[in-house]
């Protein structure tokens, strides 16, 4: 069986989109449906010690053999492509370096349509938002206590703006599906996010 030791449960991340699409190689079996997770067994007898969901721990060494990867994201979107997976190859080398590019590829096109769905940002904001986003983050090497006031402010007026957006948007009476398509969620997601902004 693999190591785990270089292999993030969500290997893709897409920026904005990082903390509602992180993206996957997801595993399907012959007959075409998903495995649940999979239960790491305890070598002190009996029982488990956890439960692993990366691809690679479906290799048949805690059970049956996946067949096939496709893309596959946290927002529970999988990918209708599939492709066949070569347990000899893929033990050849650590997890990370078989080749999943299929599956990625697939994935990365479900963000960019989650992304073309997003509400548009004025683009002397995004470029307000790029500079400021730069200018902290170098200050984050070499002037770490500027940083740390400079994103302390940022946090603090960000959050009063939140609050008040999240209040405007129940007086609004705006779905929680619109606000999700807005900002890159499900609707369930939505309603938590903006429950945590008040």
């Amino acid at each position: 069986m693999f190591h785990t030791d270089f292999v993030s449960m969500y290997p893709w991340l897409a920026n904005e989109l990082e903390e509602t699409h992180g993206g996957q190689p997801g595993v399907v079996n012959e007959d075409g449906t998903e495995p649940g997770p999979l239960s790491i067994p305890s070598h002190s007898g009996g029982g488990s010690i956890g439960t692993l969901t990366e691809w690679w721990a479906y290799d048949g060494s805690l059970g049956r053999a996946a067949t096939h990867l496709r893309g596959s994201c946290s927002c529970g979107w999988r990918g209708e492509t599939l492709y066949p997976v070569d347990w000899d190859e893929a033990h050849e080398e650590p997890p990370y370096a078989y080749d999943t590019s299929g599956p990625e590829r697939d994935w990365k096109q479900h963000t960019e349509e989650v992304r073309s769905a997003l509400v548009p940002l004025p683009a002397d904001l995004v470029a307000l938002l790029d500079q400021v986003n730069e200018q902290v983050a170098r200050l984050s090497d070499g002037e770490p206590l500027l940083a740390l006031r400079a994103g302390n402010i940022l946090l603090n007026g960000t959050q009063l703006s939140l609050q008040n957006a999240a209040w405007t948007v129940e007086r609004d009476g705006t779905s929680m599906s619109a606000v999700g398509a807005a900002i890159g969620c499900t609707p369930d997601q939505a309603a938590r996010r903006l429950r945590s902004y008040r």
